[in-house]
């Protein structure tokens, strides 16, 4: 009797953490890291980078996006922003906040004055980098199920925001 028991508890028990395993990443989303940089440098200044990679073959499960920290220029997307395997066209976000009314850039060394109306916004986007490396980027990458998949990319241009 005592045996029936402890086999019901393992059993249950053990389908229990099966269904925990798939609960955590039913889609086979993969580890996806790296290091990109800019003109072979780290970003240097203010603003918010990211990369997007965005499926090829199954475009309605949307895109992965990932922050790119601006002092080691790393990303990672993990297990449930992770990809699935498959191909990805790669697309990269660069913006900063600027202020109207100085043309400078928004950041902890600049904070927007507390003289503004409420409700006035003083503040536009600028996107740091052209066209070529969001809108019409043709960088590609495979997520491959089984190998550690590193996209590295260094983004050369001489493009130069104008506030």
């Amino acid at each position: 009797m005592k045996f029936i028991r402890f086999s019901l508890v393992f059993c249950c028990m053990l389908s229990c953490l099966s269904g925990c395993s798939r609960q955590g990443n039913p889609e086979g989303r993969l580890d996806v890291g790296g290091t990109i940089k800019f003109n072979g440098s780290l970003f240097e200044g203010v603003g918010m980078y990211t990369i997007a990679f965005e499926p090829i073959d199954d475009p309605s499960s949307g895109p992965s996006r990932a922050s790119i920290d601006l002092a080691t220029g790393k990303y990672l997307c993990t297990m449930q922003d992770g990809l699935k395997p498959g191909k990805y066209r790669v697309k990269f976000t660069a913006t900063a906040e600027y202020d109207k009314r100085t043309n400078k850039p928004i950041d902890q060394e600049y904070a927007v004055t507390a003289d503004v109306p409420e409700g006035v916004k003083i503040a536009y986007s600028v996107s740091l980098l052209p066209p070529d490396f969001n809108e019409t980027n043709v960088v590609e990458f495979e997520a491959v199920k089984g190998k550690k998949n590193v996209f590295d990319y260094n983004i050369e241009t001489s493009y130069v925001p104008v506030p």
